[in-house]
């Protein structure tokens, strides 16, 4: 099996032989120069909804700047919030400067990736303490803000699919802190759940299969996403993953960060062994990667003990190929 259809397989809840390695028959395409959710990874700027983005080299990514809004109040969104023209953009450019002409179709699935989710954007525009409260205090002010989202993320996913062609987009919106989602579960479920959906049934009307990118903890939530038809999460490690497996089983597929947060504390507090990398990471890939709908998502190494991760993330995935049945 080609390293694109094994990715394919995984990505879509069949039988794999390998378990995945992070770009492996896949080209990503990040549109930040081709369509402006965001400013692009290395500056600053203005995005097509007005909302000012500041460079953090901390990061190494632009943030919003958090010193001016767009949007002061959510009641007043219709009249304020200007959505892009997206029928009036010039997407061949688009499409040139993301280099997507030159993609090996053949030998790799095509990934886009769509920034800047519902709650995001909520909180792009506003802050995020104006947005949390509007949660509260105006939900049906923020459900009909939402419910124009989604026409023009539906669109978007229109546009993309007639220009980029992808077999995959990658979703991002952020729903957790370090030890929690932002908002209740009930308040995802009511405000969220339904509409992510119609974003979820745009993307597979159109044969794209839809990952859900998601940063922070948020392990009440998780048994909800097949409901929504993700197909796949990539979420962090300080969720639950063992029990999420267990709790979406076949349904759905993760692609999970491998403690890069506890590591990169350890190694400053002096105190990280790369016997202590080895059995934390060669446990979890042996036990979740068995399922086979588990696949560490792994950057290149910048740093000893990730260089001691994907070492022993090729042995453990050596040793579970073909046991896929």
């Amino acid at each position: 099996m080609l390293a694109k259809d094994n990715l394919l397989a995984f990505y879509r809840h069949k039988t794999i032989e390998i378990m995945p390695l992070t770009g492996e028959g896949e080209a990503l395409v990040y549109p930040v120069n081709g369509f402006e959710e965001r400013p692009p990874h290395d500056r600053g700027g203005i995005d097509w909804f007005g909302c000012a983005w500041e460079y953090m080299e901390a990061a190494g990514a632009p943030a919003p700047d958090c010193s001016t809004h767009v949007l002061e109040d959510i009641c007043d969104w219709r009249d304020v919030v200007k959505f892009p023209d997206l029928d009036a953009w010039d997407w061949e450019a688009a499409v040139e400067r993301d280099g997507v002409d030159a993609l090996d179709r053949d030998g790799a699935i095509v990934d886009v990736v769509v920034l800047i989710g519902l709650w995001e954007r909520l909180h792009v525009l506003m802050g995020f303490e104006e947005a949390l409260c509007a949660l509260i205090e105006e939900p049906e002010a923020v459900g009909s803000f939402f419910d124009a989202m989604v026409e023009h993320k539906i669109k978007l996913i229109d546009k993309i699919a007639e220009h980029y062609r992808p077999d995959v987009i990658t979703f991002h919106d952020d729903w957790g802190t370090q030890t929690g989602p932002f908002f209740s579960p009930d308040t995802w479920r009511e405000l969220i759940k339904p509409r992510q959906k119609r974003i979820v049934d745009a993307a597979h009307a159109r044969g794209i299969t839809f990952i859900q990118h998601s940063c922070g903890k948020y392990d009440e939530i998780i048994p909800d996403f097949p409901e929504i038809g993700i197909d796949v999460l990539q979420c962090m490690d300080i969720n639950d993953i063992g029990s999420a497996l267990e709790k979406t089983g076949d349904a759905m597929s993760y692609l999970v960060s491998v403690h890069s947060q506890d590591f990169c504390a350890a190694d400053a507090a002096g105190i990280l062994t790369p016997e202590t990398v080895r059995e934390t990471v060669r446990a979890e890939f042996m036990n979740w990667g068995s399922t086979g709908r588990y696949a560490p998502f792994i950057f290149p190494p910048a740093t000893w003990y990730e260089e001691i991760v994907l070492e022993d993330y090729r042995v453990c995935r050596e040793r579970l190929a073909g046991t896929y049945a």
